[in-house]
């Protein structure tokens, strides 16, 4: 107790420049004040204590809903993904199957024009060569 007594007459001098002694009634007060303040800082740590424990609780609920979050968002994802691959596989596939379908008629179609100006390039040569035999003829016979 005289080593914080001694400290506090230091502390006013020190601050205020008045001397004061140990009997002085405002020692009596200054102790008071100084032993309020130690059981202040003293109650004030113990809870801080006491909530940092609470918060380090909670803190380890929030990292291990976070973590389970983090792991339901990657499923979602690989799901999505998956879906997606699912509904691109089937497009094609209908997209495929549409494109063929319509080649496979334009591919016909233009067969069947080709044929049919083969046909008739090869009615015209047939009657071309019948009118050239003809004429040959024609001519073998004037001779």
């Amino acid at each position: 107790m005289s080593s914080e007594t001694d400290h506090i007459i230091s502390e006013v001098f020190r601050l205020t420049g008045l001397r004061i002694s140990k009997d002085d009634p405002v020692m009596a007060v200054l102790l008071m004040q100084q032993q309020m303040f130690d059981k202040a800082f003293a109650e004030l740590s113990s809870h801080q204590e006491q909530y940092t424990e609470a918060i380090a609780a909670h803190a380890e609920n929030i990292t291990a809903a976070a973590t389970k979050l983090e792991t339901y968002r990657e499923q979602l994802l690989v799901e999505l993904a998956q879906q997606a691959n699912n509904r691109i596989k089937e497009t094609e596939d209908r997209v495929y199957a549409s494109v063929s379908e319509r080649v496979i008629r334009d591919v016909e179609k233009a067969n069947t024009a080709f044929i049919d100006r083969l046909k008739k390039l090869l009615m015209l040569v047939s009657a071309a060569w019948g009118i050239g035999l003809l004429l040959l003829l024609v001519v073998l016979n004037l001779k």
